[in-house]
């Protein structure tokens, strides 16, 4: 199989199988700070205040899996009979796409280990956690290109425009946090976090052209390609193809015992305060995730070219555009040709950056059963940050059960409704949450229709054990 086609495997491989295994959106902690009484209230913001005396969490503590899909909808892929899918349609899926910036966000979080514990007005913490990021955006014409064939794409001032982006990085951090209360109504707080990168791989193909001469039929392109990878796992990266192998299940669940962890280090920052103003209100504000990863022994591979001839006359007919083409051969000479070929050779080192976010919010509480929280916040996607807000209720329940209900209008992610459950019972903190509650409508149903009906698909859930009633 050549390497074209494994780069087109690779893509419907991380829409399919990444996208339905795990996937972030743009809410992706934010349960944590609605259940109030949750030992981990402090995830997005170490400034919020933790009311018990001690916290130890531990494989099970926090687990995030979810999806972010903005492009692949499941009743767009299929052709339909009485609500019954029959078939894929190629088309109807197409012409679904936008032109640019179709996207699928992938995540993965897990805390290996979490201990926290209380000094007077001092409350210290240190976590380890393992994550995953798989970012993928394409065009519209890198799927037409692939099922219409180049007879759809004829002249100068038609090209197509073969654009794939991706960004996946597999790491661990480790931080270190400190909460101070200054005051009854002031608490700040700090989470340094070092971090150690296992695997990265990076495609960013911005200017792509495919041309076909209407008169000839032979085919050029204009190229400016640009791959990075690197890898501790032990995972030989010396072909494109290679990159599928790193960011499967057995890569993550090796990832722990296996990883090189002073290889490829980074360094990251959490900080920001909550200020209690009344009885009522209450106001905070964060900064998550500022911070990079330096990644060594990187494997590269740089194309940037014009015009360069690819394939002349695969089709012999007009008539034939369609049915004659001479697929392998086209994308053979497209790689050799293009591309030179499929090999990663050595390169230098790169850094790749977290995806930062920066948050705001003020709540109001007529009691502990009724709290409405306004939150506003800008989420960094590749070199843009994208603004959503979110007005949400939470309540507090006997001291032993918490509840949360959101609502989300994003303009990368959309809308959405989530929900979210927490329940203490002495040292037992169980919670489960979700950022689009209408995915549970989904369950039992086959994984291409979970992962792809709707924009979001989140699911966090974890069991803590504490230290000491949560203070009133």
């Amino acid at each position: 199989m050549n390497a074209m086609k494994k780069i087109y495997r690779l893509f419907f491989a991380v829409i399919f199988v990444l996208a339905a295994f795990s996937a972030e959106a743009q809410n992706e902690g934010l349960a944590l700070s609605l259940l109030r009484d949750m030992p981990y209230n402090n995830y997005l913001n170490p400034g919020n205040r933790v009311k018990y005396k001690g916290i130890v969490g531990f494989g099970i503590s926090n687990i995030n899996l979810g999806v972010l899909n903005t492009s692949i909808k499941y009743d767009n892929i299929y052709m339909f009979e009485n609500g019954i899918p029959v078939a894929i349609d190629a088309n109807k899926f197409i012409q679904s796409l936008n032109d640019k910036d179709n996207s699928v966000k992938a995540d993965f979080s897990l805390d290996i280990l979490n201990a926290g514990f209380r000094v007077k007005k001092l409350f210290f913490n240190i976590d380890w956690r393992l994550k995953m990021n798989a970012d993928l955006d394409y065009s519209k014409d890198f799927v037409g290109f692939f099922i219409l064939g180049n007879g759809n794409y004829m002249g100068l001032d038609n090209p197509a425009d073969f654009n794939i982006n991706t960004d996946a990085t597999l790491y661990s951090e480790v931080g270190v946090g400190a909460q101070y209360e200054i005051n009854d109504k002031l608490t700040v707080g700090v989470r340094p976090k070092l971090l150690f990168g296992l695997a990265n791989a990076g495609i960013n193909s911005d200017r792509t052209r495919i041309y076909t001469d209407p008169d000839t039929y032979g085919i050029s392109a204009s190229v400016d390609l640009d791959i990075r990878t690197s890898s501790v796992l032990g995972i030989n990266m010396g072909r494109i193809g290679d990159i599928t192998n790193v960011f499967n299940a057995d890569s993550i669940g090796n990832a722990i015992g296996k990883g090189s962890y002073a290889e490829n280090l980074g360094f990251g920052i959490d900080f920001g305060a909550s200020y209690v103003i009344n009885e009522h209100w209450g106001v905070s504000a964060s900064v998550c995730d500022l911070g990079f990863i330096k990644w060594k022994n990187a494997m590269v591979k740089s194309v940037d070219v014009e015009n360069t001839q690819v394939v002349a006359q695969v089709i012999e007919d007009i008539s034939n555009i369609n049915i004659g083409i001479d697929y392998k051969s086209m994308i053979d000479n497209l790689l050799k040709n293009v591309w030179g070929n499929d090999s990663l050779f050595n390169g230098d080192s790169y850094k790749t950056y977290l995806n930062t976010r920066v948050m705001v919010d003020g709540y109001y509480e007529l009691n502990p059963m009724l709290r409405i929280t306004a939150i506003g916040q800008l989420c960094k996607h590749r070199d843009r940050m994208y603004p959503s807000f979110t007005l949400a209720y939470s309540g507090s329940f006997f001291r032993h059960i918490n509840v949360a209900a959101d609502f989300t209008v994003s303009k990368y992610s959309g809308t959405s409704v989530g929900l979210g459950f927490g329940f203490h019972f002495g040292p037992i903190n169980f919670y489960a949450a979700t950022d689009n509650v209408m995915m549970l409508s989904k369950i039992g149903k086959s994984t291409v229709e979970m992962a792809t009906s709707y924009n979001t698909a989140d699911l966090r859930l974890g069991l803590v054990l504490t230290i000491g009633k949560p203070e009133k």
